[in-house]
């Protein structure tokens, strides 16, 4: 995207390249997005809240673009539940994103609802609501600007130039919706609904754009494997094609990909990009993805690996990697069986 610059640019080219890809009132701000977006399901849409119909704790981590001075780090946690006496979900989740060496970094604190539906025997749908607090900092420490330097002594750091940290707290609302059976399951959420300003102070106005979501698969099993929480079931062998489409402002994006299980093994393949769509006269196509897992009892773990094909390159940019680590909480107490979403099933109940 096309931005204009402050009169006073910085001088080194590397911290010129942080300031049009991370400042706020110079950028349109967007989301992170994970590459295992079916493994940090609170992230995605606030109506999975409590769709394991059991204890799920889940840490996350991706790293992006390795090889660049201009990388991103994200770190993710999330905690659910559910109370089949009130049919309603609970879940929480803090994110963590830091921009280049530590030039912007955004903590968000959320607090899911979810109410369940049961609309037949076959058919359950889900609505979702998300409050956040969220902070965003600005590290000027690490910036400099032309009039700080001499043309024979260099660098004189001047004062009078931003310095130090700055932060800035804002609410962001979100919601959801969610309907599934025991193959097919589909799902629409709109994130930052009340399009909060994230600009610093004397930034004027950068409202963060809403963010629309589109997910969706269909589970193939190939096993007689039921799909019911708290039962005792043989190994699952089963294949499921998924998608995920978020549009955020001016930009869009599609995750495109299939992934199987086979007893204690996950492995799967995914392609992001529009390769119909072009952006000032460069093809959508981002990266291929790949992913291998493992579950032991109540655990799981995953990697993934994000192959840039855009003109980016992966030899370049270093990709992506991103790593989740799941646990399903399995009660000794007797329930009765509650019919739980068909993706993702990466672990016995």
């Amino acid at each position: 995207m096309k931005v204009k610059l402050p009169e006073y640019s910085i001088l080194n080219p590397r911290k010129l390249l942080y300031l049009v890809l991370f400042t706020p009132f110079l950028t349109f701000a967007q989301d992170i997005q994970f590459s295992q977006f079916y493994s940090v399901p609170l992230y995605q849409n606030p109506a999975f809240a409590g769709s394991a119909h059991a204890f799920r704790g889940i840490a996350h981590t991706r790293l992006q673009w390795v090889g660049l001075d201009a990388n991103y780090k994200t770190m993710y946690i999330s905690g659910d539940g559910y109370s089949s006496r009130y049919r309603s979900g609970f879940g929480f989740q803090i994110f963590r994103d830091i921009q280049g060496s530590n030039i912007i970094s955004t903590n968000d604190y959320s607090l899911q609802y979810a109410y369940e539906l049961p609309v037949s025997k076959s058919f359950t749908v889900r609505a979702g609501l998300q409050a956040t607090a969220s902070n965003r900092t600005l590290n000027y420490s690490s910036l400099t600007f032309p009039g700080q330097y001499d043309d024979n002594q260099g660098f004189i750091g001047t004062p009078g130039y931003p310095n130090g940290i700055e932060s800035k707290w804002y609410p962001d609302i979100s919601s959801g919706i969610l309907a599934y059976s025991d193959k097919l399951w589909g799902g629409f959420s709109v994130h930052h609904m009340n399009m909060p300003n994230q600009a610093f102070a004397g930034g004027g106005s950068a409202n963060l754009p809403m963010k629309f979501a589109v997910t969706g698969g269909y589970k193939i099993n190939l096993s007689k494997r039921k799909y019911l929480a708290y039962t005792d079931e043989e190994p699952e062998i089963s294949i499921t094609p998924t998608f995920h489409y978020k549009s955020q402002g001016k930009s869009d994006q599609l995750d495109l990909g299939v992934y199987g299980i086979y007893n204690q093994l996950m492995a799967g393949v995914w392609y992001r990009g529009i390769p119909v769509k072009r952006f000032e006269g460069f093809q959508n196509n981002e990266s291929m993805i790949l992913l291998v897992g493992w579950m032991y009892k109540s655990w799981s773990i995953a990697y993934s690996y994000d192959i840039v094909v855009s003109k980016l390159t992966t030899a370049r940019s270093g990709g992506a990697h991103e790593i989740n680590l799941t646990y399903i909480y399995k009660p000794t107490k007797k329930y009765k069986p509650m019919r739980r979403l068909p993706c993702p099933s990466f672990y016995k109940h």
